[in-house]
């Protein structure tokens, strides 16, 4: 006697929606790197890391600050690469939520899960089905070691958790969640200046010829975004049409622009409040400092070494060091929005935490609203400024 297993039919529709779905996905996501130049490079440059020819189980990083385009670049590798695999699975992590289980429902379908209940990845029924298909996998935007610490059960054991020759990226603003668990790490490149310059003349100026003072004024645009593909196409999709005076303004304001101020804060808001604190000195008084001496008045500062909070802030692309004479760097970007959040304290500059500017200086200083302390250490000695209330 024989028997005849017959799916159920709506596992059949399931599946043929999928399939539809994927490619039309594949071909409205082919126009989402248009005009993006330079991406085409850094996208060869993941691509190369994962060794799409290889066998082996390979796990890739994407590394860099908040607007460079790692999701960009992930998109873009994900949509190069999805035909050589039997399932993708691509998810932001920081906006869904239970992606556990929306990658099994991927893997299984809807109908399989509700019939097994609670699955988990220890489960030897989801590694003997991942062992035997080929996966290509995107966990975008992790920031919460916590929340990865179930993928990482299933990424330690790679070669015995899925078919030979899948493949997983994960993109990150933190270097420190990358650690122990990538293969090779790609941080990302800012756009040079050639890039840039193209990017923004085919935006702001619909490829049209720039006058002498839009020329000067676009290099200035670019030294300021230095490289970062959000903040430029933030700015020039505004600049369209306008005048001078209005490209200077919005200049001015770009790091207040909702969208760089959200990409940018999330490493920041992320940080213990000391090191909330010395990312705030930094960007006020040590850009351009050699770190060690930066480090030992900080040290001095905060009573305790503060290595591994500068460490932190390296690894969440905060701040960066020279390599010829490591002195402290940081994004203008990332410097405005330290600007902007010691500013938003009081509308009163004798009341804020920290001066920097002239102006606000002599303003306080004319007013006689400050006292300066000296604290002597071992190392050095330091000047604080104390605000009288």
């Amino acid at each position: 006697m024989f028997f005849l297993f017959v799916r159920p039919e709506s596992e059949f529709i399931e599946k043929i929606v999928g399939d539809v779905l994927e490619k039309l996905h594949a071909m409205s996501s082919s126009h989402t790197t248009a005009g993006l130049f330079g991406i085409d490079v850094r996208v060869s440059k993941v691509e190369s890391l994962l060794n799409m020819e290889s066998p082996d189980v390979l796990i890739v990083g994407i590394w860099g600050m908040g607007g460079i385009g790692k999701t960009t670049i992930a998109e873009a590798v994900c949509n190069n690469v999805r035909s050589q695999f039997e399932r993708i699975f691509f998810a932001n992590f920081r906006q869904q939520s239970d992606m556990r289980r929306k990658f099994l429902k991927r893997l299984f379908g809807q109908e399989t899960l509700n019939t097994m209940g609670s699955l988990s990845f220890r489960d030897s029924f989801v590694r003997d089905r991942l062992r035997r298909i080929k996966v290509f996998i995107v966990l975008d935007d992790v920031d919460d070691l916590i929340r990865f610490e179930e993928w990482k059960d299933l990424l330690d054991g790679r070669n015995s958790s899925f078919g030979p020759g899948s493949k997983v990226l994960i993109t990150s603003r933190d270097k420190q969640v990358l650690s122990n668990v990538v293969d090779e790490t790609y941080e990302v490149e800012g756009l040079n200046d050639e890039e840039a310059i193209q990017l923004f003349s085919s935006k702001a100026l619909k490829n049209c010829s720039p006058t002498i003072d839009q020329r000067h004024l676009i290099k200035k645009i670019v030294r300021h975004v230095q490289g970062n593909p959000l903040a430029l196409i933030v700015l020039v999709s505004s600049l369209y049409g306008k005048n001078i005076k209005e490209w200077r303004s919005a200049l001015n304001k770009l790091a207040q622009h909702p969208r760089i101020e959200m990409a940018l804060r999330i490493s920041y808001d992320g940080l213990d409040s000391e090191q909330k604190s010395i990312f705030l000195d930094i960007a006020h008084f040590f850009i351009g400092q050699v770190q060690y001496v930066a480090t030992g008045i900080l040290d001095c500062l905060y009573g305790r070494s503060v290595n591994f909070d500068i460490s932190t802030l390296i690894d969440k692309c905060l701040i960066t060091t020279n390599k010829f004479d490591k002195r402290l760097e940081m994004h203008d970007l990332l410097r405005e929005m330290a600007f902007n959040i010691v500013r938003a304290e009081s509308d009163f500059p004798g009341e804020r935490s920290r001066l920097c500017h002239p102006p606000d200086v002599g303003q306080v200083l004319e007013e006689n609203k400050v006292k300066a302390t000296a604290i002597n250490c071992r190392s050095c000695i330091c000047s604080k400024v104390d605000v009288f209330e």
